[in-house]
């Protein structure tokens, strides 16, 4: 997947990567992300993360946006949680690409023509492109791990080797 100037964005990756302050990474990637409210709700659980995504919020780097199909959302439910499923159809509705970690997310976006990528997926095109090196994917990969990002080492592995 190439680099987007808009993305919309589940939850997951936004999470891990405050939790292991580097929130400032996916801004590599992309210029904008839209989240869904309830995606925002998730993130913002926590008071240091609402006010990390509050502050990307006022410099415009990240926008809250509603979904209109809420009848498609509805049977997203049956699957997946409020965010993912919200994540998706706004992904759809707004024909912009999208970033899921979860792997049934993932793979439904997927069937509906989406283009999606995790945040594995993200090092792998910041490696490519040489904003990352190796020993800082590892160093990110250790922190993520931190924080219950699960990463396998075969994952790793091919991740280092790509």
């Amino acid at each position: 997947m190439a680099l987007n100037s808009i993305v919309i964005s589940d939850s997951t990756t936004l999470i891990s990567l405050i939790n292991i302050e580097r929130f400032e990474l996916l801004f590599k990637f992309s210029d904008t992300i839209i989240v869904t409210p309830s995606v925002y709700s998730e993130v913002t659980a926590q008071k240091s993360a609402k006010r990390i995504l509050d502050e990307y919020i006022s410099l415009s780097k990240v926008v809250v946006s509603d979904v209109k199909n809420s009848q498609k959302v509805k049977e997203l439910l049956i699957r997946l949680d409020i965010g993912e499923s919200e994540s998706i159809v706004l992904a759809e509705e707004k024909n912009l690409p999208l970033i899921i970690d979860e792997k049934k997310g993932k793979k439904i976006a997927l069937s509906f023509g989406i283009e999606a990528i995790g945040l594995i997926g993200i090092l792998l095109v910041y490696k490519k492109r040489g904003y990352l090196s190796n020993a800082e994917i590892v160093e990110i990969v250790d922190e993520l791990r931190e924080v219950n990002f699960r990463v396998s080492d075969g994952l790793l592995g091919l991740l280092l080797e790509g």
